[in-house]
């Protein structure tokens, strides 16, 4: 406990050092200011003292006002030099720039006493100290205990001048001494007010710089990649040496960089900062970015908006989830695949069909859609085998696959039956695109590289958002279409066959 004490005690003694050097520093900056315009206005007072004065018949007078404003004029000199002594070894904490500051204040107030003492001889105002007093303790927040003794020294010197030319007059003599009492007390709650502020101030950004510290600490030693931007510019602040590494940044390059340029989306940075202006933080955000050498990775973000050395910023962390987004991809292809085909599955088909149906409800949507039917299958199975029945179906929807764009859905529906789906497309298209494949069947066929022919029937259903269509009724519209043309092609008879109950 003694040693928390007095870790406690050494800690409150450099506190307290730091304060009285910074503070060192601002009286030495004022009274260096003060100076400067002092010695300005010393040309006009030695105008007023040599010219304005001239002639004056208490000759005392002009004497004393002379050697007040010499006194004056070498200690405002005497101290640009001290001062620029005392920064050249920047500020050293010794009791001579206390000292030097102590008597540059009082030289101020005892100069200020002297002055109202000798107005005394000529109109009795004392304006001359109250003014400096006020000033004094307004400007140059010295220590409250050390401005108390100069006040007590300089204003018994004052009461005593007075009343050297006030013996007499009695009630003017009290007046004044009221006065500038009063105005002494004053000056002193000034002086104690303000260099309390000024230390409480002080105490509050050394927490907030030790914050700050403490905070560059924790970002430089964790784990994962972090950085620290500008919230609106996007530059760059801080990043620590996991986020170099991550995206490939020299420390040297960090400040010409520009957040931004590793979002491959600038449009999804946009979104993030908008939601960050609404919630002040976002937590598990998942975005593609790019490293400085263009490698892509995915990464799970915690963003927080936080004040940072004044400025308004935005802390991301990330971790790099690439590996772990590359196995959902492959599940998620694995899930959604027909392992023959490679077209998606009929259950991820079906969904995105139905994703365009409930879509049709609050904005316009029209596709066409074709049903699909493998001829003969099973007789290919029954005779040639399985395997061979498998290669039909997959050379049938390679076929048609390479007739397909970017935009065309295909999935497999059944076993030799498959849905294609043309958005934004009319049925002159879809047909199209039919004869294309059935051309290519027939090119296939007189290769004679199978010991069967080819074969295929479509029917197709063109919906848009006007229709009250459920997407099995869509289906099941195709399917009927497709039926009869297989009917055509095996010569059955519509209302016979094998799916004559359909009609």
């Amino acid at each position: 406990m003694s040693r928390s004490i007095s870790d406690q005690f050494n800690k409150t003694s450099s506190n307290n050092i730091e304060f009285t050097i910074s503070n060192n520093r601002l009286l030495f900056t004022r009274i260096r200011s003060a100076s400067i315009i002092l010695l300005f206005l010393y040309v006009y007072f030695f105008y007023a003292d040599f010219v304005l004065y001239k002639g004056i018949q208490e000759d005392i007078y002009r004497i004393h006002l002379i050697a007040i404003h010499v006194i004056g004029f070498t200690t405002s000199i005497t101290f640009l030099f001290i001062h620029k002594l005392f920064k050249d070894k920047g500020f050293p904490h010794t009791k001579w720039t206390t000292i030097t500051i102590n008597l540059y204040i009082f030289s101020y107030v005892m100069g200020g006493a002297l002055a109202s003492i000798n107005s005394q001889q000529l109109n009795g105002n004392i304006y001359t100290y109250i003014v400096i007093l006020i000033g004094v303790a307004s400007l140059f927040p010295v220590r409250p205990w050390h401005f108390f003794f100069i006040l007590m020294f300089t204003h018994i010197f004052f009461h005593i001048g007075i009343y050297h030319f006030h013996a007499n007059e009695k009630y003017n003599l009290v007046s004044e001494q009221i006065n500038t009492t009063g105005t002494a007390t004053i000056a002193f709650i000034i002086c104690l007010s303000l260099y309390s502020y000024r230390k409480r101030d002080f105490q509050t950004q050394q927490k907030i710089k030790n914050s700050e510290q403490n905070l560059l600490h924790l970002f430089n030693v964790n784990p994962y990649p972090l950085i620290l931007t500008d919230f609106n510019s996007g530059k760059i602040l801080l990043a620590n040496n996991k986020a170099l590494e991550f995206y490939g940044v020299e420390k040297e390059a960090l400040p010409a960089l520009d957040v931004k340029q590793f979002y491959i989306s600038k449009e999804e940075r946009s979104l993030i900062i908008e939601e960050l202006k609404t919630n002040g933080q976002i937590d598990n955000y998942i975005v593609e970015q790019s490293t400085t050498d263009g490698t892509k990775k995915w990464v799970l973000v915690n963003y927080k908006l936080i004040d940072y050395m004044g400025q308004k910023c935005m802390l991301s962390g990330a971790t790099d989830i690439t590996d772990l987004k590359k196995i959902e991809t492959e599940l998620e292809m694995y899930a959604t695949t027909d392992i023959l085909t490679g077209v998606i599955n009929r259950r991820k088909g079906m969904e995105i069909l139905q994703d365009l149906i409930e879509k049709s409800t609050t904005e316009s949507v029209q596709f066409v859609l074709l049903f699909i039917d493998i001829n003969n299958l099973k007789t290919v199975n029954d005779r040639y085998g399985h395997p061979e029945g498998d290669s039909l179906v997959k050379t049938v929807c390679d076929i048609i696959k390479s007739r397909l764009t970017n935009a065309d859905i295909i999935f497999r529906y059944g076993g030799d039956e498959f849905i294609i789906t043309f958005l934004d497309k009319h049925t002159n298209y879809a047909e199209k695109v039919w004869n294309e494949i059935v051309e290519i069947l027939q090119e296939e066929n007189t290769k004679k590289r199978k010991p069967y022919e080819l074969s295929v029937s479509h029917g197709l259903y063109c919906y848009d958002s006007d229709q009250s269509i459920s997407l099995q009724e869509i289906i099941d519209h195709a399917d009927r279409e497709m039926y009869k043309e297989k009917a055509l092609i095996k010569g059955w008879d519509e209302g016979s066959g094998p799916f004559s109950q359909f009609y």
